[in-house]
């Protein structure tokens, strides 16, 4: 910090005796006779660019936090004359804060933002668009996951790009599998729905669990039973919400909790996804990376076993995307440096400086990676087919028509295709 200090000052100093200069009198004018003085600190002073200090908002944890300032000294050594300065926020501070931001022409020149704010803040206007604009963007965006970028992209064009990311796979617990005689996870959802009723005990063991009825809960095997919210231009749900494959994920969930081996914590109550499955109560959830840790600090003794969602009916396994984008607010009078910053933090070295902490990264060309942790293999490759939630400014109201049309199942007030036809025409009404 003293020497970021040190820098900021002699630039001071220098750029004074640049103006003292100026005011002078021209050496001409002062005596048309006196030589010419050759002197190399003219052409010095004209390749000096002005200091730059891009600002950057985050909300990363205590351990990010650490690593990310790692990353500023690196982008800082490869970039002189530019400086950043970085901000902490807590997450139900940080959304406000950028709102009041807006309001108030003080955003920062960029920010690591939630994946499902990205359309939201770029339909207000207050995102620099990057296609097009930021030098060698294309190839970036090229090397990243489709799922993650696809979260930056708003009414056709990219407001930003992906600078983490997750999804969730399956986590089994093999001493209860053990114990029933089943040698691995389920392969397929339809073994799944099978081994979930098998290792259903009762009250005592329930054989999945899920952690809520909001969308990002059940999207997983939405996604793998081949289930979509809207078409690919986002103008109507009807015919995706409530097509076959999106009522036959539901279905089976519905059937599932109806024949009580999924546990009836997922409407309230009960104990949370992560210590049920650690205590053996629930055989089967589904979760992220950030589990590693979890069970670590709580559950040391405890085996975390990962795998990929159990494929649907067409082969194919899927997910749901999570993550952060690294955007630029509209109006920043530092864009250049801006840009250089954002896609410094999509470089390899970047990337995984941040992955020593549990931090999965967006590149693709990543998969297999040595320096990576060995249990990110299983989420890189679970990305690979990972979806991300529909990228609109109304999202959140999408999520709540979903999340009560599940909940409308599961209390048997309507069918799973009756509770999706309902959902279809509240998503139609927020698209208009």
């Amino acid at each position: 910090m003293k020497s970021r200090k040190l820098f900021v000052f002699m630039g001071a100093i220098l750029a004074l005796s640049i103006i003292m200069s100026a005011c002078a009198p021209k050496v001409e004018e002062q005596a048309a006779d006196v030589p010419t003085v050759v002197d190399e600190s003219p052409a010095e002073v004209e390749t000096i660019t002005e200091p730059v200090m891009i600002t950057y908002w985050h909300t990363m944890s205590d351990p990010e936090t650490e690593q990310i300032e790692k990353v500023i000294t690196a982008f800082e050594a490869a970039n002189p004359g530019i400086t950043v300065e970085s901000t902490r926020f807590a997450w139900d501070d940080f959304k406000p804060a950028l709102i009041t931001g807006i309001a108030g022409d003080a955003t920062p020149d960029t920010a690591r933002m939630d994946i499902a704010w990205v359309s939201e803040f770029a339909d207000q206007g207050a995102l620099m668009q990057l296609d097009g604009v930021m030098p060698g963007f294309d190839d970036i965006a090229d090397g990243t996951f489709s799922g993650p970028l696809s979260t930056n992209f708003w009414q056709g064009h990219y407001y930003g790009l992906p600078q983490n990311t997750n999804t969730q796979v399956l986590l089994w617990n093999k001493e209860i599998f053990d114990a029933a005689g089943i040698t691995d996870a389920p392969a397929t959802l339809d073994e799944f729905a099978t081994v979930a009723c098998e290792l259903t005990k009762g009250e005592t063991q329930y054989g999945y669990a899920l952690g809520g009825t909001y969308f990002w809960a059940p999207a997983p095997i939405f996604y793998a039973m081949g289930g979509e919210v809207v078409d690919a231009d986002i103008t109507t749900a009807s015919g995706y919400v409530n097509s076959e494959d999106s009522v036959a994920a539901f279905t089976m969930l519905t059937e599932l909790f109806n024949q009580d081996c999924i546990s009836p914590n997922l409407l309230g109550g009960g104990i949370g996804t992560a210590d049920g499955h650690a205590t053996g109560l629930y055989a089967m959830i589904v979760d992220g990376p950030w589990m590693v840790d979890i069970y670590k600090g709580n559950y040391p003794d405890f085996e975390v076993n990962f795998a990929p969602i159990p494929t649907g009916t067409d082969g194919s396994t899927s997910s749901v995307v999570g993550g952060e984008d690294v955007v630029i607010f509209e109006g920043t009078e530092n864009a250049d440096a801006a840009m250089k910053w954002a896609a410094f933090l999509l470089s390899e070295e970047s990337q995984l400086t941040m992955a020593e902490v549990g931090v999965i990264p967006t590149l693709s060309s990543l998969i297999g990676n040595e320096a990576l942790p060995d249990y990110f293999g299983v989420f890189l490759t679970q990305l690979e087919t990972a979806q991300a939630r529909v990228p609109h400014p109304a999202w959140s109201d999408m999520d709540n028509a979903i999340n009560n049309a599940f909940q409308r199942m599961l209390n048997g007030d309507q069918t799973p295709q009756a509770a999706l036809d309902q959902a279809a025409i509240e998503i139609n009404a927020l698209l208009q």
